[in-house]
């Protein structure tokens, strides 16, 4: 509320960089490692309407959460290998990336990812949604992926507007994709 800002750097120095809303310097926290309070490739991060900040950790397979100063709350592991993160107005946490991997030889966790999953979390780290999407099948004759609409390849950023409706883009398919919620079918749950 303050305009402060809190930026992830990742594919530098594995940290958080805080600045005011007029650019002053705060302060940074964090390093490359795998305790709490260390990183390894901070991908994206959000903030919740209490203030508190969620990290997705990439090559780590976690989101980690800190107050505004840095001090580490809670984490949430081997759920996701995340890539983006979207908090709603009513604290709805989406998280974007692919399911956790063991690390390939001479490449990060997760690269390339089997499949594309989008998780809806609350505030306290349960998981109330999980959707998985296809990634693409065909290739062109240089061997880049031909993706098809519903397909997600490398899915980095998540966003969610006031109807639900969820947004998502992809690195291969080069695009930003909008996914339409669909009613529960009463008949099918037996509710009336």
């Amino acid at each position: 509320p303050d305009g402060d800002l809190f930026l992830t750097d990742g594919y530098g120095n594995n940290r958080v960089v805080h600045y005011r809303a007029d650019g002053e310097f705060v302060k940074t926290w964090g390093k490359l490692g795998v305790a709490p309070g260390e990183f390894s490739q901070p991908h994206a991060i959000a903030v919740d309407s209490t203030g508190r900040l969620y990290v997705v950790d990439r090559n780590n397979a976690r989101v980690q959460v800190f107050d505004q100063q840095g001090k580490f709350l809670d984490q949430w592991r081997n759920l996701v290998t995340p890539w983006g993160i979207w908090i709603t107005p009513s604290d709805e946490i989406y998280v974007c990336g692919s399911s956790p991997m063991l690390w390939a030889e001479a490449a990060n966790l997760s690269s390339p990812p089997k499949d594309q999953i989008l998780l809806k979390f609350d505030p306290a780290g349960r998981v109330h949604q999980l959707w998985a999407f296809p990634t693409p099948a065909a290739v062109d004759e240089d061997g880049k992926s031909i993706s098809q609409p519903g397909e997600l390849g490398w899915v980095h950023a998540v966003a969610v507007d006031s109807e639900g409706n969820v947004f998502a883009g992809d690195i291969e398919g080069e695009r930003l994709q909008k996914f339409v919620p669909v009613p529960a079918d009463p008949a099918a749950t037996g509710a009336k």
